[in-house]
């Protein structure tokens, strides 16, 4: 019997072909894939670190809470509040609430004494996290938020922090993140009742302070 030594080659290379061929696919799929896993967690980061051109009448605000910001001065109000004391892990250690200038004049007129909601606006709160937890971890342990939604990744004063949404009185836009200088947390919301112009005025004054915050000694 005549043996094709030829004929048995093909039979041995034709696996070995096909084994290379389905490895240098399944090696490109792969590439695609991470490609792609990379590309879409890319677009989870939200950058609100960006430099935006100033407004003319522009000023900075000046924390005794450790930061600093920019607001309009013809448009806005800064009310700052340090507490006094207080033991509950909870609680802010102090706020700095941005107001229109209607509102801070109906607010100064005694308008919402009496237990009267104030309205929606843009507020910086400082808490401690003397526990040093994560900071999702340590929004979902707080009580000051309900009904927390798409967290997401997020830039600020040079600081990596999260982005958050919420609902309760009104719906809220949260960006939070730690202060390396110290166990603190900062919390800026803006908050929105969905009617009225009320909305337009704070966005402007919430892009304002994201743009220009700056974390000092």
């Amino acid at each position: 019997m005549k043996v094709n030594y030829q004929q048995i080659q093909k039979w041995i290379l034709h696996p070995m072909l096909m084994g290379l061929v389905a490895a240098g696919a399944i090696a490109c799929i792969s590439e695609v894939n991470s490609a792609l896993t990379k590309s879409a967690l890319a677009k989870e980061v939200v950058s609100l670190d960006v430099p935006k051109p100033v407004p003319p009448d522009q000023t900075s605000y000046r924390s005794r809470l450790g930061f600093s910001f920019g607001y309009s001065l013809n448009s806005f109000v800064v009310e700052e509040k340090i507490a006094s004391r207080t033991n509950n892990v909870n609680s802010p250690l102090g706020t700095v609430d941005i107001w229109t200038k209607k509102h801070a004049q109906k607010i100064r007129a005694g308008e919402y004494a009496g237990g009267t909601e104030y309205p929606a606006n843009v507020r910086i709160a400082v808490y401690r996290n003397n526990r040093k937890l994560p900071l999702q971890k340590w929004v979902k342990q707080s009580n000051e938020f309900s009904v927390t939604r798409e967290f997401k990744t997020a830039k600020i004063a040079g600081q990596t922090g999260i982005k958050f949404k919420s609902s309760g009185l009104y719906e809220n836009e949260h960006v939070v993140f730690g202060n390396p200088k110290n166990s603190r947390i900062i919390v800026v919301t803006l908050s929105k009742t969905g009617y009225g112009d009320n909305d337009a005025h704070y966005q402007i004054a919430y892009q304002q302070l994201v743009d220009s915050f700056r974390l000092i000694n």
